[in-house]
């Protein structure tokens, strides 16, 4: 259980071209050790006996960079959870070039587990153009000084930054991966109202990602930490409320689309194998079944059944047959029609 507190622009010395956190966050007052605790005390008493972990997450600002009096008030409140035994520990997220060995004695001082950084890109070029006002190398250093200190480390990328392209996108990702980190986010940009970016759209001067580039972006990401054994943990922004979306001018955003990368990794899965399955043969088969694993059903099939849409029009007149179980991976036959 992640009990979120958000800390929108607190101790951000730059304001980046995409960012208006007050929209993405539905939050505008600071945070102090009263809204804290009062949070943290909600979200405990609708706690499922299930749930074994319980971590609050400071996210929005650039938590290390705001002033240390303000950081060991809003630490302090949650730690006393940490004492009482109420809760397992704390993480948090901050800008790459606000790392150091003070800040990060700091933390440690209350109970944080896990620092996630505002990488972005990888590139400088993208990093300038961004407004970031940081480098990659500062991102690369950062990761390594959590590390060394014992942290958990996630590294949040945004694809489609202002002069990145795809490439540089896989780039940033395979750069990300050399950082080991536990984990990583995606978050495929979006332009909101009330941003640089948004006034570089409405002069033409920005191209957002389509829906299809974004997910095609972010499958390739994806496979590329899938075969790094590194986690995605989240890929797109959080569902916003209606009032939010109105902020959204232009980009990828879609309610489900962490759902929709899962769904186009499973359909590039498919068509692989299906291909390399029909590479056998000397003749066409006319039937393709599928048996697929119940839990996974709904990524298997797509967003309402895209994913067997496209394979039927793909290996047409093949036919495809589908059906359900509780296994423990897809299998695929290849049948002639009888």
């Amino acid at each position: 259980m992640t009990i979120p507190i958000f800390v929108p622009h607190l101790g951000c010395p730059h304001r980046c071209a995409f960012c208006n956190q007050w929209e993405t966050s539905a939050v505008r007052a600071r945070p102090d050790a009263s809204s804290v605790r009062g949070k943290i005390r909600a979200h405990l008493e609708t706690k499922p006996a299930s749930i074994g972990n319980v971590e609050v997450a400071f996210f929005g600002g650039s938590f290390t960079a705001i002033e240390e009096e303000l950081q060991r008030e809003l630490l302090g409140a949650a730690h006393d959870f940490i004492r009482d035994g109420l809760i397992d520990g704390i993480r948090l997220s901050t800008r790459p070039d606000c790392v150091d060995t003070a800040r990060l004695e700091l933390l440690h001082e209350y109970g944080v587990r896990t620092i996630e950084i505002g990488a972005q890109s990888f590139s400088d070029e993208v990093l300038a153009a961004s407004g970031r006002g940081h480098t990659a190398a500062e991102s690369i250093d950062a990761a390594k000084r959590i590390r060394r200190a014992g942290f958990s480390l996630v590294i949040q990328l945004m694809p489609g930054l202002p002069g990145d392209g795809p490439a540089g996108s896989l780039r940033s990702a395979e750069i990300a991966a050399s950082c080991s980190p536990d984990a990583v986010r995606i978050y495929p940009t979006v332009v909101l109202d009330h941003t640089r970016l948004a006034e570089l759209f409405r002069e033409g001067a920005y191209e957002p990602l389509t829906l299809e580039d974004a997910l095609e972006r972010s499958a390739d990401m994806h496979e590329l930490f899938a075969g790094k054994g590194i986690p995605v943990i989240r890929t797109g922004l959080h569902p916003l409320a209606p009032d939010e979306t109105a902020n959204v001018l232009a980009g990828p955003y879609h309610p489900a689309f962490g759902f929709l990368v899962k769904s186009r990794v499973k359909r590039r899965r498919l068509a692989h194998e299906i291909s390399r399955m029909l590479g056998r043969g000397s003749s066409s088969p006319v039937v393709i079944r599928l048996r697929i694993p119940m839990r996974e059903k709904e990524e298997y099939i797509g967003y309402r059944g895209e994913n067997i849409e496209y394979l039927g029009a793909l290996f047409a007149p093949a036919r495809i047959v589908r059906s359900f179980g509780d296994l423990e991976s897809l299998e695929i036959f290849i049948e002639n029609e009888s």
